[in-house]
């Protein structure tokens, strides 16, 4: 297969059939495919609903809305009824649509299903429950567990009926209408009690190579070789907690794709995919980590270009093959498209700045989540370290000077400037060059939704302007320590987070009329 240059999530419902009012024109349900033209996307990654109710003239399951007999919940999944509706009274299917532009466009395009929906009958939540469910409850899991809340909700699949009509919405969706393959989407990821999903693994692994064999049947009758891509949580561990051996599937050449992600909504530079990477090379699976929405910070509610850029360098020196893009602001601007571009080719932001920083560990992560070394609570004479990553070839951008700068930024909440606080970094001592209070800040919807506070308190940022030999490419680790505490003030110190920007000498920007 070849390999994807950059592969990018349009969920189909947020981005478009959520947002038009009705009824929809053809250029509107094109848009999909459209917007992304005249950058490196080459995989379109396209929701086909809720993963249980979908988003086209579905035989295979029930339409978005179907059977809903008084909208009285949000008035965008009416709204989504009705330009589906409209749609297919007028000849216009919209996964149809979005195949055929797609392949007009010589764009590939998957459909992403969700293989797991927590919503029940009980619920009322008629949008997102599937004919299988309300037909039969007696195929729920039926028992919640502490770690996975929604459990009871999801399908079981130790039952032949679950495991059977996934395959017909896949079948139908790469054979009737001609999608490139499929995303296998866990979602919530719970396929079986969870007391038992590590022991039904060889079930999930089994049905794995049913779907793979679907997959090939359907290419072969169209004379072409179809794609199956997963999503994979990012520990080996957690996916293993929900039955899902990825390593197993690696090795008997199950699929085509192989993406890490956690369930969070943080802007994450740093998931611990050498496991993964490991395990893909024997069957040669490229692996496209996929990248979050927000970062938790009061600065930047969304990712700046530095962060991506950053990101990117850090995931190919993992061994990434390129880069999974989803949730981008819509409809796209400038800065949408500088992300398509850049992302696409790890040539382009080379030697372009960038805003390295480790993810917050939240409080209500999913179970076997990566480990995280923020925040942490200074203690009197006890040093908090925090390592983290650096994927950028610094010493080979110093040799040609080209390296401009390289600064160390330090956030320490409710300090005192009375606490005698120490600095190291990669073990040598540091000190700030400026240091600036703040009363706090508030960070982005999405990132408090991730279960952090949606204030940061007051704190002081501590900046330090590196030697450039100090900095290392890979592993990197900042060491405070609180020496000594000024007891005229309470309250816990909190070093809250690290980042590290990394400027490179670039040409002038001309200003007016300047040349």
């Amino acid at each position: 297969m070849r390999k994807p240059k950059l592969i990018h999530y349009n969920d189909a419902r947020h981005y478009s059939i959520y947002r038009y009012e009705p009824p929809m024109s053809l250029h509107q349900w094109r848009q999909p495919v459209d917007e992304i033209l005249g950058t490196d996307v080459d995989m379109l990654v396209y929701g086909l609903g809720s993963g249980e109710t979908f988003l086209h003239g579905s035989q295979a399951g029930l339409k978005w809305g179907e059977g809903v007999d008084e909208h009285n919940m949000s008035m965008m999944w009416w709204w989504a009824t009705k330009n589906l509706n409209l749609a297919l009274e007028a000849g216009i299917d919209p996964l149809a649509v979005a195949v055929d532009r797609a392949h007009e466009k010589g764009r590939r395009i998957l459909g992403s299903l969700r293989m797991t929906e927590p919503t029940s009958p009980d619920d009322g939540n008629p949008y997102m429950l599937g004919r299988l469910k309300r037909d039969h409850p007696e195929i729920m899991i039926g028992e919640s567990h502490p770690d996975y809340p929604r459990a009871a909700g999801c399908a079981d699949y130790t039952r032949n009926e679950v495991r059977a009509e996934r395959l017909g919405v896949i079948e139908e969706v790469c054979g009737r209408y001609g999608m490139d393959g499929l995303e296998f989407d866990p979602y919530v990821g719970v396929f079986f009690k969870p007391s038992e999903a590590r022991e039904k693994a060889p079930v999930l692994t089994e049905y794995m190579g049913e779907i793979r064999q679907l997959v090939d049947r359907l290419g072969k009758a169209r004379g072409e070789s179809l794609c199956l891509a997963a999503r994979v949580r990012a520990t080996e561990e957690a996916n293993l907690a929900l039955g899902m051996d990825v390593r197993a599937w690696l090795e008997e050449g199950l699929l085509d794709i192989v993406i890490p992600w956690t369930e969070s909504f943080l802007f994450d530079q740093e998931m611990p995919i050498g496991w993964v990477v490991e395990a893909a090379a024997g069957s040669k699976t490229p692996v496209y980590p996929m990248l979050g929405r927000s970062p938790y910070d009061d600065r930047h509610h969304l990712p700046t270009i530095e962060m991506y850029r950053a990101a990117a360098a850090n995931y190919r020196a993992m061994g990434a093959d390129g880069l999974y893009l989803l949730d981008l602001p819509w409809p796209h601007t400038e800065r949408e498209y500088q992300v398509f571009r850049e992302m696409a080719d790890p040539d382009i932001h080379l030697r372009k700045n960038k805003h390295y920083f480790p993810a917050q560990r939240e409080p209500d992560a999913e179970p076997h989540a990566p480990k995280r070394d923020l925040p942490v609570d200074l203690e009197e004479g006890v040093p908090a370290r925090v390592p983290f990553l650096v994927g950028d070839r610094l010493a080979d951008a110093q040799d040609d000077g080209e390296l401009k700068g390289v600064t160390l930024g330090v956030r320490i909440g409710h300090c005192c400037p009375e606490d005698e606080i120490f600095f190291r970094f990669n073990g040598e001592t540091v000190t700030p060059s400026e240091r600036t209070h703040h009363y706090g800040g508030t960070v982005s919807y999405t990132a408090a939704r991730s279960g952090l506070p949606e204030r940061i308190q007051t704190h002081f940022w501590f900046t330090f302007d590196l030697p450039h030999d100090l900095v290392r490419e890979g592993k990197n680790e900042v060491e405070v320590v609180l020496d000594k505490r000024f007891t005229g003030m309470g309250g816990d110190r909190v070093l809250h987070q690290v980042e590290l920007i990394v400027e490179y000498d670039e040409p002038h920007l001309p200003v007016g009329g300047q040349m």
